[in-house]
């Protein structure tokens, strides 16, 4: 700094008052501390805001598990539907396979008592002039 710049600046100084003198004096040195007081403070407000973020996202993450797992256990529920459905059906099938073969069975021998005539004397045929023979 050069002497009539350093001359011009003690003759404002001199020229002010006590407390223009102590804010400005304030004023210089404050301001590096002020801008680390600003970083501070709006370091604090955004981590606030962080954890009210981070604590909604929580709840929310709870409700969407809680609404997964109940949705789950109704599938579940219907997977074990479904397995006794088709354990019934089978037991239907089976019980509705022997009906039919024993229907086949009793129609068997209805067609061979009719064929063979052992019912009725007068019109029994021989045997060996069995219907069976050319077909029904």
């Amino acid at each position: 700094m050069d002497q009539p710049l350093a001359a011009t600046l003690l003759k404002i100084l001199s020229a002010m008052d006590a407390g223009s003198l102590s804010f400005l004096v304030a004023l210089v040195t404050l301001t590096p501390m002020g801008l680390v007081l600003l970083i501070v403070v709006f370091w604090l407000i955004e981590d606030r805001r962080r954890r009210a973020d981070l604590t909604r996202y929580q709840k929310d993450m709870d409700r969407i598990l809680k609404a997964y797992g109940d949705d789950l256990r109704v599938v579940t529920g219907y997977y074990s539907d479904n397995v006794k459905l088709v354990k019934d059906y089978q037991s239907l099938a089976t019980s509705l396979h022997d009906q039919v073969v024993l229907n086949t069975q009793v129609m068997q021998r209805m067609v061979d008592a009719i064929c063979t005539n052992q019912f009725c004397p007068q019109g029994r045929i021989a045997k060996n002039e069995s219907p069976m023979r050319s077909g029904l």
